[in-house]
């Protein structure tokens, strides 16, 4: 027996497939692309999205004469044009939502960390190790640092390096 399905919604169920295709391939080649540019180690499992920057990409930049300089006093400045330069070197789609992370520095800023395409990378905010978490640790780090003194800069810039993602402070 066959059973005959109403046009209206043979047209909907084609373009609801066809919707959903395109979206699972973006985000498989958003996450495929996103891999690539880093060691299996450092993929959050969680979300499939790098812990770290591309090193070849993003190797990091800093003059430790601007460390502890407040934002207000030293304003990040990553204009559109460098945020797509970064999208586009790291593989993502044109379409990537950029409120689905951030341009985030990847020595922090207020280590002395610059503005520039050698230091920012687009960090997801999804998954366990995404850019909520990996704030969380600058704050951490900032606080030993510039507030209560109690670190180095060069001592908070080394453990930072060997894996943020074991400096997660304890809820």
């Amino acid at each position: 027996m066959h059973i005959r399905m109403a046009p209206f919604r043979k047209t909907f169920l084609r373009k609801t497939s066809l919707v959903l295709t395109v979206f699972l391939a973006g985000l498989t080649v958003s996450s495929f692309a996103q891999k690539a540019h880093c060691r299996k180690i450092d993929v959050d499992k969680s979300s499939g999205y790098c812990t770290v920057p591309d090193p070849a990409l993003t190797p990091g930049e800093m003059d430790p004469s601007l460390a502890c300089v407040s934002n207000a006093d030293r304003p990040r400045a990553v204009t559109d044009a460098e945020k797509d330069a970064i999208l586009t070197a790291y593989g993502y789609p044109a379409n990537t939502k950029k409120s689905s992370g951030e341009f985030d520095h990847w020595l922090p800023h207020w280590m002395g960390g610059s503005d520039t395409q050698k230091n920012i990378w687009f960090e997801p905010h999804a998954g366990k190790f995404g850019s909520y978490t990996k704030d969380k640790v600058e704050l951490l780090l900032w606080r030993k640092v510039c507030v209560d003194k109690t670190m180095s800069l060069e001592d908070a810039k080394k453990v930072y390096l060997q894996g943020w993602t074991k400096l997660i402070p304890k809820k």
